[in-house]
């Protein structure tokens, strides 16, 4: 009886064995049959390459670099009435994304990259359009500078601020670090000429470009939806 119970078993376990490697060997048609054989731990990301994420339960829309390559700075300005109480902050939008301009004297005192203390409340209410628009878009932080000391000095002071920026974004707003990411551009984009000092102080200057791609897509996909089923 016993070496009937141990063959039965072997067998049985061998079948299990062979379903499991059956399964695994299926051919993978589409990202459905990849989120269905993989584990809940290891399936952590579906979609092309602007797709989405999952992790914990959080939507991150993930782009490349080409995507922030293609952010046009000039983009027509808007009135963004997420934007409570910022009046000095700019707002421009893209097709895919929004942008908020802050002036650099608003945030810090000259050549320093600490903040000062009305740029709180600005910070504050921009995390809170952000959150509003694009709740799981990514976030790339812009520092700019004008061209009076070296090109060395001016790529240092904007990554200096641009990292001060998403700091306090990342310690004192629900934005989640894994969101944010930086981008010093010292004195290599300037929006007027350096030669006055109106000039200079429009090109010292931080942007915070937040990708609304996901939302968008989803909009239009909800709008074409009712046109399909009528077809």
């Amino acid at each position: 009886m016993d070496m009937k119970l141990k063959l039965t078993t072997t067998l049985l376990l061998s079948g299990a064995l062979l379903v499991g490697c059956s399964e695994m060997n299926k051919e993978v048609e589409d990202t459905q049959d990849v989120a269905e054989i993989a584990s809940a731990d290891t399936a952590v990301m579906y979609g092309d390459e602007a797709g989405i994420i999952e992790a914990d339960g959080a939507e991150i829309l993930e782009v490349d670099e080409r995507y922030w390559a293609n952010v046009d700075f000039e983009a027509p300005v808007i009135t963004e009435p997420t934007l409570r109480g910022a009046t000095d902050v700019e707002t421009r939008r893209g097709a895919n994304y929004e942008i908020y301009t802050m002036d650099a004297r608003i945030m810090f005192d000259l050549d320093k990259a600490t903040l000062r203390s009305g740029a709180e409340e600005k910070l504050r209410s921009i995390a809170q359009s952000i959150n509003e628009i694009s709740p799981r878009g990514p976030i790339r932080i812009y520092g700019h500078t004008d061209s009076l000391a070296s090109e060395s000095y001016n790529m240092q002071l904007s990554e200096d601020r641009a990292e001060t920026v998403r700091d306090w974004l990342q310690n004192n707003t629900d934005i989640a670090a894994e969101r944010m990411s930086i981008e010093p551009m010292g004195e290599t984009q300037p929006r007027a000429t350096n030669e006055t000092a109106r000039g200079r102080q429009l090109n010292r200057r931080v942007a915070i470009v937040v990708a609304t791609r996901q939302d968008q897509g989803q909009q239009q996909g909800q709008q074409q939806m009712p046109q399909q089923q009528q077809q």
